[in-house]
């Protein structure tokens, strides 16, 4: 049967419905193909006929190295006494072409509005906080300060945290081809819907430095970069060129498992992948009388104790590490080195060992007492507040006049409270102060942050 040019129903609604066109915005990157609005491909990617015959352009892929730095300490309770030690973490990236990031993003906005369809209907629309569309003005905060409500309002209480790891590498294409089938209601997947699949998990990519070494070769060193500087090249190669580059340097991958992290549509695709493990964690946590909500690959549960004797904690923990164990094969791969344990007891919270200690949750930190935002996220602030400072410094000695100190006010300090009509991380400080000062404990935040002028005028 012939199938219609008119956009794609889903659900008994238009599937132009309930999509915000405004966040479609054009990114200025170089890719196979030339920067394009959204205005220009809108009804293209609507159009199941289209999207269906559209050929799929290779991501471009690079590593990011960074340095990740580890809070330790002997008591974790004690800021001072904190050290901070150093681990190097690599980040695989891959972006889409211009046209298909549009594709991902629409088909990532469909399938995420029927997720939310599917989470109310089977109650675990507040389990997934990360990549939801349907969660609007509610941000870290409000996720934390639920978590720590529901903690210390307990007697006792379990804490259990863990994480998986490389959550994106693993997700078996299998388990998550069904889910979105069952996600949308439907036996099979319609042609359009299984060619963006299809191109998610068996994704093609080349190497950015490949394509380096290929430009300056074609250009020369100089000459790109005064053409990169200009921004006078469209795109990065022209039909022929990008046909033999191509032929020499794409890669696919071959494996059951795996989407590329970054893609418009990978996200909501991790709570899919997860719809069943959710479902069934809830159960656990209902029976338990606890709290359970993900953040990605990144879970906790707050499980009210009588008795915090290590049976009991041992108890918990095998039984959630075993539900955890059946989906192992659908690449649910625990990160043992991130997985946390913690009692609640008399308003302290403790270790495995017995040892006072604190829960670290999406920046914020608690040892039961207070509260405050985890150090590394202020050392991170600090460190970027002053490579600025040290840059209008460095400008003011070399042109022997005062230098540029208004972006560095907006951005980092409370200057910039409405900076681009969201605010800055100081903004954020505040907000999480308001917020986590409802506790029955402590909040330090606004503490942590007080001398943040000072600090930074000195650096200046």
């Amino acid at each position: 049967m012939k199938q219609s040019n008119r956009p794609r129903q889903l659900h008994s609604l238009p599937s132009s419905s309930n999509i915000d066109w405004s966040k479609y915005e054009t990114k200025y990157y170089l890719h196979f193909d030339e920067r394009v609005n959204i205005e220009h491909v809108k009804d293209k990617v609507q159009d199941p006929n289209w999207v269906s015959s559209h050929a799929f352009l290779p991501s471009i892929h690079f590593k990011i190295n960074f340095n990740k730095y580890v809070t330790i300490s002997k008591d974790k309770t004690l800021p001072v006494s904190e050290q901070k030690i150093k681990k190097k973490k690599v980040r695989e990236i891959y972006y889409a072409s211009h046209k298909d990031r549009f594709v991902y993003k629409y088909y990532g906005d469909l399938l995420n509005n029927a997720y939310n369809d599917y989470a109310n209907r089977k109650g675990i629309d507040n389990i997934a906080l990360a990549y939801r569309n349907n969660k609007r003005g509610k941000n870290n905060i409000d996720f934390a300060y639920e978590v720590f409500d529901f903690l210390i309002t307990q007697n006792q209480a379990v804490v259990i945290s863990i994480d998986f790891t490389k959550f994106f590498d693993h997700i078996d294409h299998r388990t998550l081809k069904q889910n979105i089938k069952t996600v949308l209601g439907v036996e099979e997947l319609s042609q359009d819907w299984y060619k963006v699949f299809k191109n998610l998990t068996q994704f093609s990519y080349v190497n950015r430095n490949d394509i380096d070494v290929q430009l300056k070769q074609k250009y020369g060193v100089k000459r790109l970069k005064e053409l990169l500087k200009d921004k006078k090249l469209k795109k990065l190669l022209p039909p022929e060129e990008f046909r033999d580059f191509k032929e020499r340097n794409l890669y696919k991958n071959k494996k059951p498992y795996g989407i590329p992290q970054g893609s418009g549509m990978s996200a909501v695709c991790s709570n899919v992948h997860l719809i069943h493990f959710d479902q069934e964690v809830k159960a656990w946590a209902d029976a338990q009388k606890a709290l359970y909500r993900r953040y990605c690959d990144d879970l906790i549960l707050v499980v009210p104790v009588t008795s915090g004797s290590p049976k009991v904690v041992e108890g918990l923990k095998n039984e959630i590490l075993q539900l955890i164990q059946k989906y192992h094969s659908q690449g649910l791969k625990i990160q043992k080195e991130k997985t946390e344990i913690r009692l609640y007891t008399n308003h302290i919270i403790l270790d495995e060992s017995q040892q006072n200690s604190r829960l670290d949750y999406l920046g914020f930190v608690t040892n039961g007492q207070s509260v405050r935002i985890r150090e590394k996220s202020l050392f991170k602030y600090y460190c970027r507040a002053y490579r600025k400072a040290d840059t209008s410094r460095r400008i003011a000695f070399v042109t022997n006049r005062k230098g540029p100190k208004t972006e560095l006010y907006k951005i980092y300090t409370h200057l910039g409270f409405n900076y681009k009509d969201r605010g800055n991380f100081i903004t954020y400080a505040y907000r999480a102060h308001a917020k986590m000062a409802r506790l029955k404990t402590k909040s330090l935040i606004r503490k942590q942050i007080k001398r943040h002028w000072g600090k930074i005028n000195k650096r200046l």
